[in-house]
């Protein structure tokens, strides 16, 4: 798509979102969002309309001047979104509009060999079941404790600021069920509307940003169902669908940096800055 336009970006995103909550779609793309969880909603929208086996996505310059690969002749660019920031008369960069982009896939380029760091992203996997439930109680905004006779396999008590998880699950079950629990901690702590709607929602991001977090870890949870997300989106308006997907995406990427600062201690920059779990 040479020409694409924002405008024709616009429309294919917009029509991409109604699509996402369609629950044969949603798994891959909450697959995707684990690819690409630094990448915003759209973004990963859009590069899933285009290019649904994609795994690692950079722009020309970048495939070139840092990893010296190179883009295979007659390859199509992948059509994303980017803000374009200028400085107002406050001195403040703001962003001020969009403008259509061009990346590609490492699948469309060769070159160098991949380096290392890469690997790790394309084949993340995770390392020691013991450290990664550690590292989830150091992350979790409430109290973590295991418990023999739960009726659910998880609750978070918001009275308590307490999650109880269910002792002797699956350790896929266990990572997953921690997860989603500590979502709930995170955005719906004060969120406590009895609708029905609303709490469709609330298990919709949980469920969503365990699902992302735990593909990004090698965790398979895809046996888990859905199926109430056709029925909660079928009457919500766009905004709505962009700002439920939007908190799984805010949500899902700061749950994931901040899991690799822990659990790889060895591997970051000295002057990276802690990064923070909050909404």
């Amino acid at each position: 798509m040479p020409q694409t336009t924002v405008e024709e970006l616009s429309r294919c995103l917009e029509k991409g979102i109604h699509d996402v909550f369609d629950s044969e779609y949603y798994h891959q793309y909450l697959h995707a969002m684990s690819r690409f969880h630094q990448y915003s909603y759209g973004n990963v929208i859009l590069i899933l309309s285009q290019k649904p086996e994609a795994s690692y996505v950079a722009g020309f310059r970048t495939w070139n001047d840092s990893f010296h690969r190179h883009i295979r002749r007659g390859e199509k660019a992948i059509r994303i979104l980017s803000p374009v920031i200028r400085k107002n008369e406050d001195d403040e960069y703001v962003v001020c509009g969009f403008r259509p982009v061009s990346v590609f896939d490492i699948s469309q380029t060769e070159g160098r060999e991949i380096p290392l760091s890469l690997v790790r992203i394309l084949d993340y996997r995770i390392r020691d079941y013991a450290s990664f439930i550690r590292a989830l109680t150091m992350v979790s905004p409430a109290a973590v404790s295991f418990a023999d006779h739960l009726s659910a396999n998880g609750c978070f008590i918001p009275a308590e600021n307490r999650i109880c998880i269910k002792a002797g699950l699956p350790e896929a079950q266990t990572v997953k069920t921690l997860i989603h629990e500590i979502t709930h901690a995170l955005l719906h702590r004060n969120d406590l509307s009895g609708a029905l709607s609303e709490q469709r929602r609330r298990e919709i991001e949980a469920e969503s940003v365990a699902y992302i977090v735990c593909a990004r870890f090698g965790i398979d949870t895809s046996a888990y169902s859905f199926g109430y997300i056709a029925s909660w989106s079928e009457n919500q308006d766009l905004s709505a669908l962009k700002e439920s997907l939007h908190t799984i995406q805010e949500t899902a990427s700061s749950f994931i940096d901040l899991m690799e600062y822990v659990l790889f201690p060895s591997e970051r920059k000295k002057t990276q800055p802690e990064p923070s779990l909050s909404v």
